[in-house]
Order: structure tokens, then C-alpha cells, then sequence
């Protein structure tokens, strides 16, 4: 707060003072008061105007600078009802009242919110738990229909990608809750890659893929949680396949290194690349880049959700990359 800003939005007690000067000192000049008299009532009323306008100044400014530096130390500004201290006046008591109101409204509001954001949650989780059973219950009947003209055709491909969507689902709805459904122990990554390759060797199979997995050995387990990071796994491989080079069979590289006490996985593919400018956007949420838009059937979920995870899981994850030279993903546990 300054003071000439103060004196001017509370330009009325000025005009006031201005009226009631001229209304002494006329009244002063018609008994034929000496001009020394008004001169002193002139300036004593000035003078004290001026002083009680200041006092009271620096009283409000006191208070809402006390007020601003207990909100600036507050994780959860909303709470500065609580904490704050209430004044003695009339206009400081409804303030802090108006205050408080606003804060029980804006807590109902949130609780309301977060209510809506758990049921629609618990709905998402129970609707992916549901068509999980017509998905395994299809690829069921195409297995055992391998003989007919429908069981030799993709449709099988194509009900795994759609259970790798709804597996990314699930996965995006439980992300921002990861400490409640993780356990940290040591797992078998070589076991984890096997798994993920397996899960998709019609896919690779079809596009005679050639797979370079090496360093791998069990007694070299890493610290992790195995639902997630299968998942994690998962959703890199799938990125290496649908980016895969059109003119080339993919080329996918699967390895472990040690770098100053830390394990580092790399997953490494000879696709398509990604342009250097968007190269620090791929991680954020919803970006699908030039590859994405060029009828890749893009989300933008895929690595978001793995860099997001890695984080609560307290990994690291880095991603380089050429455009038309392929990309490498590095996991550090």
C-alpha cells in the first residue's frame, strides 16, 4: 500500500476538510478574527487531519501486509482464515467473516468435486475390469478357430491393440494414486521384457521383426514394481512398433548397462524418429507430434503415463532420438 494512492481513493475526507476550513474561517473573518487565528485553526486542522489519516493508514497497512506475508507461507493459501489473525474493528471482523464464508464454500465445492472425480474413477476402473472379459473371451474363440478364414486374419492384432488401450486406461485412471497400489521389490527385468515381448510376438511376427535382447542376466534384478513397470515396458515397445520405419523391418534393441551404481535399461529402435524441435514435448500430456497426426492413431497418453509412473516409482527416464534414425528410451533404477 502507498499513502498518496490511499489519500486519493479517499478523496472525500480531503473535500471535507477543504469545506469545513472554509466554513471556520468564514465563520472566523464575520467576528473579526485576526489572521493569525485563522491562520492556526487553518493549519492545526490540516495538521491533524493529516495525522489521524496516516495513523489510520499504516493501521491497514499493517494489517494486510501481516496478512500477505502469513499467506505467502502457506502451502494451502485457502486456509488463511484459519491463521490469520482478526482485528478489533468492525470492518476487520466482517472481513474475516466474508473470508471464512468463502473459504467453507470453496471446501464443499472441492469435496463435491472430489466425490464426482471418485465415482467416475471407480467407474472407469470397473468398466475396463468388464470389457476385459468380452476381450479375452474373442481372442479365446479365435484361437480356437485358427482354421477359419476369420481365425488367419489380424482380428486378433487388432483385439490386442484394443486391449492395450484399455489396459492404458486403467493404468491412467490408478496413475495419480500409485503409492496405494505398488509394492517395491527386486524384479526379474529380464523375466519383464520376455513377458512384454511375448505379448506381442503375432504383432512382431508380422513384421519380421528382429530383436536384439542381450545383457540381460537374472542375477542382476533391479528394484521396481513388476505390474507397473511391465506396463511402462509395454507401452515403450508399443510406441517402437506403430513408429516403426515404413521401408524397413523394425529393429528392436533391449539391454542393460551399469552407470555409477545405477542399472540403466535401453530399449533402442531403428523407427521413424522424432524431430529435434518436439523432442522435449514428448513427454507432456495429450502431445502427439508430427508422427502422431500422420494417421498414426496417436493418443499422447503413452509416454506421459510412463514418465509419470517412473516418477512415482522414483525412476528415471530420458528419451533420445534422430528424426529417420530411430529412437532410444533409457529407464534408470
Amino acid at each position: 500500500m502507498k499513502f498518496g494512492r490511499y489519500v486519493i481513493e479517499h478523496w472525500y475526507w480531503p473535500v471535507g476538510l477543504i469545506i469545513l476550513i472554509i466554513s471556520i474561517d468564514i465563520f472566523l473573518m464575520t467576528i473579526k478574527g485576526s489572521f493569525y487565528l485563522i491562520l492556526y485553526v487553518t493549519a492545526a486542522l490540516m495538521l491533524c487531519f493529516f495525522v489521524c489519516l496516516y495513523l489510520d493508514y499504516l493501521r491497514l497497512k499493517k494489517i494486510f501486509e501481516g496478512t500477505k506475508r502469513i499467506m505467502d507461507g502457506l502451502p494451502k493459501k485457502y486456509l488463511i482464515p484459519e491463521v490469520m489473525k482478526e482485528t478489533d474493528t468492525q470492518e476487520g471482523k466482517q472481513f474475516h467473516d466474508i473470508l471464512s464464508d468463502a473459504e467453507v464454500s470453496m471446501c464443499d465445492n472441492v469435496a463435491g468435486y472430489k466425490r464426482n472425480l471418485e465415482e467416475y474413477k471407480e467407474y472407469i476402473e470397473t468398466w475396463v475390469h468388464e470389457v476385459k472379459i468380452p476381450i479375452a473371451t474373442s481372442k479365446m474363440i479365435i484361437e480356437n478357430h485358427n482354421s477359419d478364414p476369420v481365425g488367419s486374419t489380424d482380428i486378433d492384432v487388432e483385439i490386442g491393440r484394443i486391449e492395450g488401450y484399455v489396459e492404458q486406461a486403467l493404468f491412467y485412471s490408478r496413475s495419480a494414486e500409485v503409492e496405494k497400489d505398488y509394492f517395491i521389490k527386486n524384479v526379474d527385468i529380464a523375466g519383464i521384457i520376455r513377458d512384454c515381448i511375448k505379448n506381442r510376438k503375432k504383432t512382431l511376427i508380422s513384421m519380421r521383426a528382429v530383436m536384439d535382447i542381450h545383457d540381460m542376466e537374472p542375477e542382476k534384478p533391479v528394484k521396481s514394481d513388476g505390474k507397473w513397470l511391465t506396463f511402462i515396458i509395454g507401452q515403450i515397445i508399443d510406441n517402437s512398433i506403430k513408429y516403426a520405419g515404413e521401408d524397413e523391418k523394425l529393429k528392436l534393441s533391449v539391454y542393460l548397462t551399469e552407470d555409477d551404481g545405477e542399472t540403466l535399461l535401453h530399449i533402442r529402435d531403428n523407427g521413424c524418429g522424432i524431430k529435434k524441435a518436439e523432442l522435449g514435448r514428448v513427454f507432456d500430456k495429450g502431445f502427439t507430434g508430427t508422427n502422431g497426426r500422420a494417421g498414426k492413431a496417436s493418443t499422447g497418453l503413452g509416454l506421459y503415463l510412463c514418465k509419470k509412473l517412473c516418477r512415482r516409482l522414483e525412476h528415471d527416464m530420458e528419451i533420445y532420438s534422430e528424426e529417420g534414425a530411430g529412437t532410444e528410451v533409457i529407464i534408470r533404477f
